[in-house]
């Protein structure tokens, strides 16, 4: 049995200790996990401590796996280890080494030992493919735990009390263990007809939809935040009537409800109430039109419903929570979003640009969207709308030619416009023929740095380049 052997090695920018913890909490394991790789928990026990074990279902491929890990060699802030007991390799071993450099500096080493199986799997997996996929896994895992533990050192200096709606969506499924491998201690709002483990239950908050109130507000005392990201998602379906309905009633409906429970049914109100939006409220805006947060609002179903999705935290501000609106742009990610439609498109040779190109795309990158969140609740200057986008707006037809790139695949096809608004209707020429450039002032002011100012570094970091 031929072994195989992988090393991968980057300077992180906090001391052993914090590195090594980062990774015992809860939240570490899914913070790893790239976006291309979809993965299902199967059963954890513990940590990362010996005899602690994880189970996954994953794809190599189009081959389902299961992988199921013993965790041993345990020390300490120095390192830990995986030997496979279950999955696609002969062996598989992975040590997880923190080394010192300086106090506020150390050294993350991976090392990985593993044989191929005998037969056709191994042909199938030889082990330059495995070492290509292994190179792309690391290099967003080093980039992931480097770019988490810098917001976390940069802004939050303690440990937070937040409550987080929408906990499913793009950027909840994110948020959630972006926060609790910082530490933080995150309460999620679920229906009342959902299941919970009764030792879970203080995490979550259950919300009575009849009544519009919380059936456990004790579990919501003393928060340090709220994070208000739910909402149907605006491009899932065609916008008729009674779609539309739907997605006033997901947004402003729910939010004025849940203002108003946090306001009357808390004895502590949360200290910052931090709520999601989008630059659709400028509505559709020249290229050259650059939109600050105090720029006059335009018209169009998005606009009107982001407005008044704004004005439904009024009750909040009333009550003297700190509010924020953070008007998302185009989030990059390829767990969701426009980047997860694009991508298979584009790796077919079918993408380009929409219409004209000449439309300007606000983005921002995920790792960005969750700074800002993080900067928003504990920077206490930082009030009402924010535009959350990258100081760098593109053109779309920039956007699809830098994403084709990415892809190394070319970017000829121009879809136009005629055929948006027959496929798509009011809903194709909102979202994807019109555009903002929209400028982060506020943020920019106030001190936030971005990750990811530039369009290629967001893509590089999505696309594991």
């Amino acid at each position: 049995m031929q072994h195989h052997f992988f090393s991968r090695s980057s300077t992180i920018p906090v001391s052993c200790e914090e590195a090594f913890q980062w990774h015992e909490r809860e939240g570490a394991f899914f913070r790893l996990l790239p976006p291309w790789m979809p993965t299902e928990l199967l059963d954890k026990k513990g940590t990362i401590k010996n005899g602690d074990s994880i189970t996954v279902k994953t794809k190599i491929g189009i081959l389902p796996i299961t992988f199921q890990a013993l965790h041993q060699n345990y020390l300490q802030n120095k390192q830990f280890e995986d030997i496979q007991l279950k999955g696609p390799f002969a062996f598989y071993k992975h040590l997880h080494k923190f080394d010192k450099i300086e106090d506020k500096k150390c050294k993350l080493t991976d090392q990985i030992e593993f044989s191929l199986p005998i037969g056709m799997i191994s042909n199938f997996l030889g082990h330059t493919f495995v070492e290509d996929r292994l190179n792309k896994l690391f290099s967003y895992r080093h980039r992931t735990l480097k770019y988490d533990l810098y917001l976390h050192a940069k802004y939050s200096q303690k440990k937070l009390k937040i409550l987080v709606t929408g906990s499913s969506g793009l950027v909840g499924s994110s948020l959630i263990p972006f926060l609790t491998s910082g530490g933080h201690q995150v309460i999620k709002l679920v229906r009342r007809n959902m299941e919970i483990n009764e030792a879970e239950k203080h995490n979550f908050a259950i919300w009575n939809s009849e009544k519009g109130e919380f059936i456990n507000p004790e579990n919501l005392e003393n928060l340090d935040a709220v994070v208000h990201l739910a909402g149907e998602n605006i491009a899932s379906q065609k916008w008729s009537e009674q779609r539309k309905q739907q997605l006033i009633n997901s947004r402003i409906h729910f939010t004025t409800a849940l203002c108003q429970a946090l306001s009357k049914q808390l004895k502590n109100k949360p200290k910052t109430f931090i709520s999601a939006s989008g630059i659709g409220i400028f509505g559709s805006r020249d290229y050259d039109d650059i939109l600050h947060e105090d720029s006059k609002l335009g018209e169009g179903f998005l606009a009107n419903l982001a407005r008044d999705w704004e004005q439904a935290a009024k009750t909040a501000n009333e009550s003297g929570i700190r509010v924020v609106h953070l008007r998302f742009g185009t989030i990059l990610s390829l767990s969701g979003g426009v980047l997860k439609k694009m991508y298979t498109p584009y790796r077919l040779c079918l993408g380009g640009p929409f219409g004209s190109g000449r439309q300007m795309v606000s983005w921002i990158s995920i790792i960005d969207v969750l700074g800002l969140i993080l900067f928003s609740i504990t920077n206490d200057k930082v009030t009402g709308a924010v535009n959350s986008v990258s100081p760098h707006a593109v053109t779309n037809a920039q956007f699809s030619e830098l994403l084709a790139q990415s892809l190394d695949r070319p970017s000829s096809l121009r879809i136009p416009e005629l055929f948006v608004e027959s496929l798509f209707g009011e809903m194709g020429r909102e979202l994807l023929l019109s555009g903002q450039h929209a400028k982060p002032t506020k943020a920019l002011k106030n001190g936030y740095e971005f990750i990811h100012s530039q369009l290629h570094d967001a893509f590089a970091y999505c696309l594991g380049g």
